[in-house]
């Protein structure tokens, strides 16, 4: 299956809990950990290697000590492109199965700082020839757009205007890409108005956050003690960005804020959070959540569209192939009459092709927590070249259930090798647009004789 199809179009789901919780609605976590890798990062990766493949340059270079690393070694795998990847000495990342792959190359460099790992990737890269793909000046544009494409998913799943957008920041790409992406809606006059930007972060040791304080002297006196570096607070704090202009127009321009978080509060909110919501993410990547509970509780927020960027956060979703063993086709016609609401057939209909389907075709079924959030519905048409072989009748999920479409809809395309039709309303553009993003073109008009 193409990789392209697979990164990004992550779920956006409804937090209940938390919303009776906090007393407000409406809140939503953008699940970043359900990209091939498990991370948000990936979004940059593929772009990385895009752009090395377009400037002729079929060897790419970075310290191995960071999440993009990882990402890298795992998407690189669809192209044809060689990785050198620089660590430190005695590191237990170099013998991890992450870079244990035929392209890639790892260098043991004799220093013990990860820093040095950074600089001397960057030195070696130049002496080379070779691509650059560290996170830096060199590919900040790069890294901006990559991030920013987040924006049009967040924007076609809601449908709705955005109050808030949380995320979390070390350099501040992330926050600089979200501003371009929802900056670019606005000048489309695809939205209205522009969602108040939140940057989260620790609340020492981020060069962002210090910049901040300083226009903010009740927050800057609340925390001029110093504080260690700690397990959580080393992945988000840097002394240096050329992102920290970016980030502050961002804050300012939005309405947003930078939001502190000590390592205590980082703990608790992300235990309490995923304990409510049942997902899955790491406390270290957790800094937007925090943030927004934060906010949260501090009466700083209203009722709104509220959306927090989980960089690593993740559903149990399991896409499964499923027969009348597995669930009694009686209750499959129920469920997608449900929750096609207006744009449901006759049930007759339904049950025609849910038989089709059961015999020579596939029904799949997405499972969250054990319980079925969605059914596409896949008929066997039985040409092999005239038309495509396999046709998607049906594709519903249980509301709330944003973005658990978009894995139904790769789980079938790759189910179907590709060869695959769908119908979709010539008005729909939306719609069109979205799978053409998928791959799916417009081919011709099918006409209904009645």
């Amino acid at each position: 299956m193409n990789i392209k199809n697979r990164i990004g179009k992550t779920p956006l789901i409804r937090a209940k809990e938390l919303e009776e919780m906090l007393g407000i609605s409406k809140i939503f976590l953008k699940l970043e950990g359900n990209n091939p890798s498990g991370h948000k990062i990936d979004r940059l990766s593929i772009m990385l290697i895009k752009d090395a493949l377009a400037v002729s340059k079929r060897t790419i270079c970075l310290s191995g000590h960071t999440e993009l690393a990882k990402s890298i070694a795992s998407v690189s795998q669809f192209f044809d492109i060689q990785c050198v990847f620089i660590f430190r000495r005695n590191s237990k990342l170099i013998n991890s199965k992450s870079f244990n792959k035929e392209n890639i190359k790892k260098i043991e460099y004799d220093t013990n700082k990860k820093q040095d790992c950074l600089e001397y990737s960057k030195k070696i890269s130049k002496e080379k020839g070779w691509y650059n793909a560290n996170q830096g000046f060199e590919n900040g544009m790069v890294n901006i757009t990559a991030l920013s494409t987040i924006v049009d998913e967040i924007n076609q799943q809601l449908k709705e205007p955005i109050s808030t957008v949380f995320t979390q920041t070390s350099l501040g790409y992330g926050i600089s890409g979200l501003h371009l992406g929802f900056r670019k809606l606005w000048m489309e006059e695809k939205i209205k108005n522009i969602p108040n930007l939140y940057s989260c972060t620790t609340d020492y040791g981020n060069i962002i956050y210090e910049e901040y304080k300083k226009n903010n002297l009740e927050i800057y006196k609340e925390y001029l003690e110093n504080k260690p570096v700690s397990k959580y607070n080393r992945m988000v704090m840097t002394s240096d960005s050329s992102m920290l202009k970016n980030v502050l127009d961002a804050i300012y321009d939005t309405g947003g804020r930078v939001t502190g978080v000590r390592d205590e509060e980082l703990e608790k909110f992300v235990i309490e959070v995923k304990k409510l919501e049942k997902i899955k993410m790491t406390i270290h990547n957790g800094y937007s959540i925090a943030g927004f509970m934060k906010e949260a509780k501090a009466g700083n927020l209203t009722n709104g569209n509220h959306v927090i960027i989980l960089n690593d956060g993740r559903i149990n979703l399991e896409i499964e192939e499923i027969t009348d063993k597995d669930i009694d086709p009686n209750k499959i016609v129920d469920l997608l009459d449900e929750w096609l609401m207006e744009y449901t057939d006759p049930k007759e209909e339904i049950v025609d092709a849910v038989q089709h389907a059961m015999k020579t075709g596939h029904i799949l079924a997405a499972y969250q927590n054990n319980d079925i959030t969605g059914l596409t519905v896949i008929v066997n048409l039985g040409f092999e070249n005239f038309i495509p072989k396999y046709h998607l009748g049906y594709i519903a999920t249980k509301k709330g259930g944003k973005g658990i479409a978009t894995q139904l809809l790769n789980k079938a395309i790759e189910i179907t090798d590709g060869n695959l039709s769908l119908h979709v309303d010539r008005d729909n553009k939306r719609a069109i647009k979205v799978y053409e993003k998928m791959g799916f073109k417009q081919s011709y008009i099918r006409m209904i004789h009645k």
